[in-house]
């Protein structure tokens, strides 16, 4: 199984909508066997491919019930390393791509790692994921805008990892950002990680900033920038 993250300290710059549809297209145009990992607190990609009944959940979680409803999201399995990982692993309504979705907990969760020093923090998302490593071809982990504890996990666990942006300041300042002090951090004890590229999102290559974006970035990162973008459409 090959672990991909999308990753930029920027908000905003479609790391989720990248996830979503290239972890379709691998699944449906390839036939690869695909998990999606929802590691943004906000759950956008859990919500896309999940059917998970939020309220409910939070009643029951309110009431202190366990149902069978009740979903084990990455959060617990970030905390409980004995935890089976395919009780967290729901199916989508797409043949050969599973998701292993988040929970607005997921933020609660992190502070918790923070102050678990039991077991080493940083390993925790790959632990899990060596338990279904030979069910799939392919595992997409959608980050969130953060340096955070969650997205170290992510890279610590992945094998590449891709950086979307626009073509604006503060997403190519948040490319130095996520691989200064996350990327390149990570790969001191995980040299195994690759930075696989950058690419552009939202791209409209008419505008004067555009061509600006692309100048800077490849001034910079000359052989990391991909050799596509995905323009914008309505």
């Amino acid at each position: 199984m090959k672990v991909l993250s999308f990753l930029n300290n920027k908000g905003g710059v479609g790391k989720t909508a990248s996830v979503t549809n290239i972890a379709y297209i691998l699944a449906s145009v390839y036939q690869k066997k695909v998990l999606a990992v929802d590691l943004d607190p906000q759950g956008n990609l859990s919500n896309f491919y999940g059917n998970t009944d939020f309220v409910k959940l939070l009643q029951n979680r309110r009431a202190k019930k366990e149902t069978a409803e009740s979903m084990v999201s990455v959060g617990e399995l970030l905390i409980n390393s004995d935890l089976d990982a395919h009780k967290a692993i729901r199916k989508t309504n797409y043949e050969g791509l599973d998701i292993l979705p988040s929970f607005p907990t997921l933020s609660a969760v992190e502070e918790r790692l923070k102050a678990d020093i039991t077991t080493p923090q940083q390993f925790r998302l790959r632990n899990q994921l060596e338990k279904v490593k030979g069910e799939y071809d392919y595992c997409l982990i959608d980050c969130s805008p953060s340096l955070s504890i969650l997205n170290v996990n992510a890279l610590v666990a992945s094998d590449e990892v891709y950086i979307p942006t626009l073509a604006d300041d503060g997403s190519l300042f948040g490319i130095e950002l996520t691989k200064t002090e996350l990327i390149d951090e990570v790969k001191k004890y995980s040299p195994k990680l690759k930075l696989g590229g950058i690419f552009f999102t939202r791209y409209r290559k008419n505008l004067n900033v555009s061509k600006y974006a692309v100048g800077l970035l490849g001034a910079a990162y000359a052989k990391l920038v991909l050799p596509l973008s995905i323009s914008e459409r309505v």
